[in-house]
């Protein structure tokens, strides 16, 4: 057994998870601790940052550390852009997507976001790309028919 790197960590260092904390993270400060956490979980395997707020700048120091994690297997995003601006999201996410093409993603849980089509653009290049994904969670954010069709 690993001894945790922090109280962030869990299942012999393989999940980072700060789910339910209701933080808001907007800079690449305000994440700081966690990105240096990331960076030392070699095995790495499902992130959970469910039931926080991330804005661009966060999204994209998380997304930053989280490209080189080969063994990510799961990411745990619902709630995620609970109070941010409609123009923030697509940025945000679409850094996490990039980060998530490097990997061998097999589940993506964005549910519970609303973003709505013009958040959802940046999903298309990740799933265009993804040869490993087998799970995809977009419960509950207001694609309608338009991010249907994309």
């Amino acid at each position: 057994m690993v001894a945790p790197i922090n109280k962030y960590t869990s299942e012999n260092n393989t999940v980072f998870s700060i789910v339910g904390k209701g933080l808001k993270l907007n800079t690449a400060e305000d994440v700081q601790e966690f990105v240096e956490t990331i960076q030392q979980m070699s095995e790495l395997e499902v992130i959970h940052l469910s039931g926080n707020t991330l804005g661009v700048e966060a999204s994209q120091a998380l997304a930053e550390a989280l490209k080189n994690k080969t063994h990510l297997k799961k990411a745990l995003l619902s709630d995620i852009f609970t109070g941010r601006l409609l123009s923030e999201i697509p940025l945000a996410l679409k850094a996490l997507c990039d980060a998530f093409e490097q990997v061998d993603l097999l589940e993506l849980d964005l549910s519970d976001n609303a973003f709505g089509p013009a958040g959802a653009r940046p999903l298309i290049d990740f799933l265009t790309n993804t040869k490993t994904l087998q799970t995809l969670r977009l419960n509950n954010n207001g694609l309608g028919i338009g991010g249907g069709a994309m």
